[in-house]
């Protein structure tokens, strides 16, 4: 298992600063992010030279994209605005297919008004639901056309908040080209941490068939769930990739959660778990 970055983790808009950037950290995958590129993280549009452009400059360097950026709040409850967001993902499938990229990700989102981040009372009501599976229907078909995966994780302030309705979500839509990006810092409400390994175990249990790429980052408890860079938190890592081991997950694992400092550190902490550091 090779270790990646998201890309967004170097703070530049200028995608040969961000290879270099890589290089000089050993690091040859990576989740990508358009604003790297210095695109928007969900154009409206872009030209064939601007996607040569990214991939020569990737090729040039050897990075791997695993992966491509498509969040956006696919039940924001302006219905505007999720309309928008679902034709603006349109075009990142077709960036995906062209540059052989190939899960996009994806964000269930929140109902909140203020962020997709936050949690809402909503999110649990079942036009909420319906909402979300009428924005899952209709990405997942340019999702296919362009033979792209899509990837969906657990986020606590989601609607897709636990591993069981993440199966849920799977199995109502019902496809092959939808799938699982695991992230083990994700799983965990405060009270749960004592139970670390078993919550861990149940969401492999539920998902481990589904995962298409995994995620490493930490956290704390400290005043509520905060993230940290892999290794600065409590996360049972150990377990965590034994885990993607035995559900033969081969892909990269991929930093989250970090700045461009952190790097260095994380990417020992978890070549030292990995046994090729």
């Amino acid at each position: 298992m090779e270790i990646g970055v998201f890309s967004r983790t170097y703070e530049t808009g200028d995608l040969r600063e961000t290879c270099e950037l890589m290089k000089r950290h050993g690091i040859y995958h990576m989740q990508f992010n358009l604003s790297n590129a210095g695109f928007p993280s969900l154009p409206e549009g872009i030209r064939d030279e601007e996607i040569e452009c990214i991939r020569e400059i990737t090729g040039e360097y050897g990075v791997r994209m695993d992966a491509l950026s498509g969040t956006f709040n696919i039940i924001d409850p302006d219905e505007e605005m999720r309309r928008r967001g679902c034709a603006q993902f349109a075009v990142q499938c077709r960036i995906a297919r062209e540059l052989e990229i190939p899960v996009v990700s994806l964000c269930t989102g929140s109902k909140n008004p203020k962020s997709k981040w936050e949690w809402h009372e909503d999110n649990l009501r079942a036009s909420s639901w319906d909402d979300l599976m009428r924005s899952t229907e209709m990405i997942l078909k340019y999702a296919e056309d362009n033979h792209v995966y899509l990837g969906v994780e657990t986020e606590a302030s989601n609607i897709i908040n636990t591993p069981a309705r993440a199966r849920k979500y799977l199995d109502a839509v019902g496809s092959p080209w939808f799938k699982i990006i695991m992230d083990g810092a994700n799983l965990f409400c405060p009270h749960q941490v004592p139970d670390m390994k078993n919550i861990l175990s149940e969401a492999f249990a539920l998902l481990g068939d589904d995962i298409i790429l995994a995620h490493a980052k930490d956290f704390t408890t400290d005043g509520g769930i905060s993230f940290r860079a892999a290794g600065q938190g409590i996360l049972d890592f150990p377990c965590y990739i034994e885990l993607l081991e035995k559900a033969g997950y081969q892909g990269p694992l991929i930093m989250h959660g970090l700045s461009e400092g952190q790097v260095p550190e994380s990417k020992k902490f978890l070549e030292g778990i990995l046994g090729n550091g």
